[in-house]
């Protein structure tokens, strides 16, 4: 009587687990060694037993299936996060120069000066990039660059030069880049906002010295005109296309707009330029209309004041580059063909520029450098003597540890004419802490002066 009593119940049970598995495989079997004995105690038929077998069976291929679905699904969920974390980027990064120098003959008052120096070799700068796959060949980028000082902490246009911010109109904080670019490697690079033309790449490109702030390219080029953060090297407003590699050769081309409302034309500045680069062989070439002026004089930013044509070509083999380059420089709109500012660096001048220079590698982390320049002054004067014209000469050696930090010493000497009349420094953009008073918007206490000048820098540059 008991055995009929709990027959009953164990079938009841069979089919309840039968009916809710959902468990492993080890659940199954105890269903299936149930039924078994079910039907050897003759409670349930064999074709009962089948068909419960095959219902336990359904159901776990069910369970198994709805598994394997979860799993996908898991797995589609991680792999579409990882790929949409690969196509978003950002990069904090930015560089710091600084050290020692001594100088002879720096200012207008031509006093000897020397102390903590800031940005000797190349511009600090601190910047963000914020990237973004579009498509499988084409990426947006926003880049934001601010120059700084390491002496005072100042931020923005120049900051390092002078150690304090600039104020008013120069006050940007994003001096050196405010833009967004448009990346493919099939259809070029398009970049809209502030930021570097092909004369700032190539000034940087084929230069022994790197275009340096202490004896390099950029003091030069910005005592005749080939080198201005406000409109010739950087450029508000700026549309610049690069094309990708044909055979070598790359386009650029560029415009800034003026932003006049009532002409279009006004303060309107035209880049076209490009490189060409064969095994060790390249050569840069930028031609650029540039209308440097203020409000308070209309016609200079209607009319062309900076011409530039800048050809530059470099050679490496084993552990030599060497270089050289011709800039021409005008100023169309005066017959006089401008004149050399007698307080500051700020050429729009009639003037040729030669250069050359080399590097030699004497192991992966120890290099030299040596680089001459020499402007030739194409002003016509009432005089008829050409007396601004500059040679300068500068050396250096750079030991990089690693690859984030240069350690370097550097030799640069100025020569002028006697009767120079052209504020000229061989040490860009730099107001000494000793011996001035000078600040941003002063025209004194700049390290330029009228005579020859000479001076050794030490210092440090890393990388982040």
């Amino acid at each position: 009587m008991r055995t009929h009593v709990l027959l009953p119940s164990a079938l009841c049970m069979a089919s309840f687990l039968l009916a809710t598995i959902s468990g492993p495989v080890a659940a199954a079997e105890d269903v299936k060694a149930l039924l078994e004995l079910l039907m050897e105690k003759g409670i349930i038929t064999r074709e009962e037993y089948d068909k419960k077998i095959k219902k336990a069976q359904e159901i776990e291929e069910v369970r198994a299936f709805n598994e394997a679905q979860d799993v996908r699904r898991a797995n589609a969920a991680i792999d579409k996060r990882v790929q949409d974390e690969a196509k978003f980027k950002t990069e904090i990064y930015g560089q710091l120069s600084a050290g020692y120098y001594q100088a002879s003959n720096m200012t207008a008052a031509s006093i000897d000066a020397s102390g903590m120096s800031d940005q000797p070799k190349a511009n600090n700068r601190v910047g963000l990039k914020v990237s973004r796959e579009l498509a499988p060949d084409l990426r947006a980028m926003v880049t934001l660059e601010s120059n700084f000082s390491a002496r005072t902490g100042a931020i923005g246009r120049d900051a390092a030069g002078y150690g304090v911010a600039a104020t008013g109109n120069a006050a940007a904080v994003f001096d050196r880049e405010a833009n967004v670019r448009a990346i493919s490697a099939s259809y070029g690079t398009l970049i809209l906002g502030r930021g570097p033309t092909l004369q700032n790449d190539l000034s940087s490109a084929f230069d022994a010295r790197q275009n340096w702030n202490f004896g390099g390219l950029k003091a030069i080029g910005r005592y005749v005109g080939f080198h201005s953060a406000s409109g010739v090297n950087r450029a508000d407003k700026l549309i610049r296309y690069i094309s990708p590699a044909y055979e070598g050769f790359t386009l650029d081309t560029a415009i800034s707009f003026g932003g006049v409302a009532d002409d279009a034309d006004k303060g309107t500045n035209y880049y076209l330029g490009g490189r060409y680069k064969n095994g060790n062989v390249e050569f840069g070439y930028n031609h650029a209309e540039v209308k440097l002026g203020s409000a308070s004089a209309p016609t200079s930013q209607t009319e062309v004041t900076n011409r530039v044509d800048f050809f530059a070509a470099k050679y490496t083999v084993d552990s030599w580059t060497v270089n050289a380059g011709y800039v021409m420089t005008r100023n169309p709109s005066l017959s006089s063909g401008g004149s050399f500012d007698t307080l500051k660096t700020s050429g729009k001048v009639n003037a040729d520029t030669w250069f050359a220079g080399a590097v030699y590698r004497f192991t992966p982390k120890l290099s030299w450098n040596g680089g001459w320049y020499q402007v030739v002054d194409q002003t016509v004067q009432t005089n008829a003597n050409r007396n601004n014209d500059v040679t300068m000469v500068a050396t250096g050696l750079t030991w990089s540890p690693y690859k984030e930090l240069d350690l370097f010493v550097d030799y640069a000497q100025a020569s002028r004419q006697s009767g120079a009349t052209g504020a000229f420094t061989l040490y860009d953009k730099w107001v000494p802490d000793t011996g001035t008073g000078g600040n941003a918007s002063s025209s004194i206490g700049y390290s330029e002066s009228k005579k020859n000048q000479s001076g050794i820098s030490v210092g440090a540059l890393y990388r982040f």
